[in-house]
């Protein structure tokens, strides 16, 4: 049982918000101050049981309402549950309904959702409280008790996440040796990621235990029984912030290993679990709130994106809900580790190679423009026919867009948000631009920059141009640039073109991005840039995005 839907009205930043979910890892992202943390503290509220205070409320004069879907598509009804959660700011405890029959239902009915806030802060390294230390002690004893080939697949599992461990016989003995394995380091040395992810582990066991001890909800109350016929806990899992404690890949191997302990892919917690909680697995859904990319799973469908409307209220993009063809779909899954920065940008520019990507930054700054300081994410597409898949990605995310492709693909679509070089490609304007205003040295200065000793072009960087430009090769034959006359605009046209046609790159792009002064610049290039600055700084998709969006 997950939760799959959610509508929320009238809470602190949300006016009226829907939120759709995956099932099994949910990234929350968006600007500072936007309502990320809001929704983590609403699935506190809600799932407690507690009654909202007067400062959540947005209107104190209408009341809350938290419309939830839990689904149960793995589970032997097949299911969804509809509950509503309303409460005005005069009363003291909110209302809960069934929405498919309208009745009211008692409110420890929400209770039964298990829903853990796991702060990393919350277990520091060398730090366990005297009630956590208690609850693992005791679960480590009885699994080591119950069956003495526990403690071989102890060994192995600790040996496997790179700690080696000699157990004693006695199992309370045995119990405290991983413990202290796990909690303790000693002060000339340092805690390893392993350990500190077994720690937060511990952590989430304990948390566990804890609520099947609690008397205010009876434990058989939560488990659901599969589709298999086994029994599960759901359980909710969610984290704020785990860049502001943990390094990037820190960040990445705490949420793989949370993840995996959810889906009950941990051998060690599946027999805790097991021994402990008398039951056959966890039905788990993790929420991470993050403003770092190095968080985010390669996938845009566990990605759950808040942005300002046009009303200047919050609305939600919710990867789960987008619908795209299988092909499509594996495009975007593949190109998306290219794409998450923009998930935080105000305005992606996207381009369709290297030698664009290395050279806009510099031609941007050399125009005055910073992209950093208008939160635009500068893209490679790695070709032209990613350049559109990747945009309708975005634009579905309400990230503007600005795409530029070279004029030899031009298709006659009219969206507001596509450019193309005047020439037909990205090296043709450059070389024009340069030669057409007498500047051909600055081009003959990238290529002594990047390569001093390659100025001479080739025959087979000649037939690869005329093959681009549709021109025979037996017009021209092989010559250094520096021999060139400077009066034989033809010349150096082609001969440039070709050059930087045939090596093309990322050094490449930055050293023209360095050369260039703005008047070399390409005019196609200045409107593709000038436009990102536009619509990064009204932050919205326009009317034909949304058009387009929609086809």
């Amino acid at each position: 049982m997950y939760i799959s839907f959610m509508k929320i009205e009238n809470y602190r930043t949300f006016h009226m918000i829907t939120l759709t979910f995956d099932d099994s890892m949910n990234f929350i992202v968006g600007d500072n101050n936007i309502g990320k943390t809001n929704f983590l503290a609403l699935l506190k509220t809600v799932t407690q049981g507690l009654g909202f205070v007067e400062s959540d409320f947005k209107d104190p004069d209408l009341p809350i309402r938290v419309a939830i879907e839990l689904s149960m598509a793995d589970m032997s009804s097949g299911e969804k549950l509809k509950i509503s959660l309303e409460q005005k700011v005069t009363e003291v405890v909110p209302r809960l309904y069934d929405l498919k029959t309208g009745n009211q239902l008692p409110l420890e009915y929400v209770r039964s959702m298990f829903y853990i806030n796991l702060s990393l802060e919350a277990v520091p390294r060398n730090i366990v409280s005297d009630q956590e230390f208690k609850r693992l002690h005791d679960t480590f004893s009885l699994i080591l008790s119950g069956n003495k080939d526990n403690y071989a697949r102890a060994e192995d599992y600790f040996h496997k996440k790179g700690i080696d461990l000699k157990l004693p016989e006695d199992p309370r003995a045995a119990a405290l040796l991983i413990i202290n394995t796990i909690y303790f380091t000693p002060q000339e040395e340092e805690s390893s990621v392993t350990q500190l992810m077994m720690a937060v582990g511990g952590h989430l066991l304990s948390e566990m235990i804890r609520k099947k001890e609690s008397r205010s909800i009876p434990f058989q109350d939560l488990i659901i029984t599969g589709r298999d016929g086994k029994k599960y806990l759901p359980i909710a899992v969610s984290i704020d912030d785990p860049e502001i404690q943990l390094h990037p890949y820190l960040q990445r191997a705490m949420i793989s290993f949370l993840h995996s302990i959810l889906s009950n892919r941990e051998s060690l917690f599946c027999e805790l679990i097991k021994a402990v909680l008398d039951v056959d697995g966890i039905d788990g859904q993790l929420f991470i709130v993050t403003h770092s990319t190095d968080a985010l799973v390669d996938d845009y469908r566990c990605i759950i994106r808040l942005y300002r409307n046009r009303m200047s209220g919050v609305s939600a993009a919710c990867g789960a809900s987008f619908k795209f063809d299988k092909e499509i779909e594996k495009h975007l899954i593949m190109h998306f580790p290219e794409v998450k920065e923009a998930m935080y940008a105000r305005c992606a520019l996207i381009v369709e190679g290297e030698t664009e990507y290395g050279s806009f930054p510099y031609f941007a700054i050399t125009m005055g423009i910073h992209f950093d300081y208008h939160g635009i994410c500068l893209i490679n597409a790695r070709g032209e026919s990613s350049i559109s898949k990747i945009s309708r990605l975005l634009r579905e995310f309400h990230i503007p867009t600005v795409c530029l492709y070279d004029r030899d693909v031009m298709a006659e679509h009219g969206q507001s948000h596509v450019f193309y070089t005047d020439n037909i490609c990205y090296e043709m304007d450059v070389v024009k631009s340069c030669v057409t205003q007498r500047k051909s040295h600055l081009l003959l200065n990238v290529v002594k920059t990047v390569a001093p000793d390659s100025t001479y072009v080739p025959q087979a960087l000649i037939k690869k141009a005329c093959q681009k430009l549709q021109i025979p090769k037996s017009e021209f034959a092989p010559r250094k640039l520096e021999n060139i006359s400077v009066r034989s605009e033809k010349a150096l046209t082609f001969y440039y073109f070709a050059w930087l046609y045939g090596n093309k790159g990322v050094i490449i792009g930055r050293a023209l991005g360095f050369q260039l002064g703005i008047n070399e610049i390409p005019e196609s290039f200045k409107r593709a840039i000038t436009e990102a600055v536009n619509r990064a700084d009204r932050h919205e998709v326009s009317a034909k995005d949304r058009v387009e969006i929609q086809k």
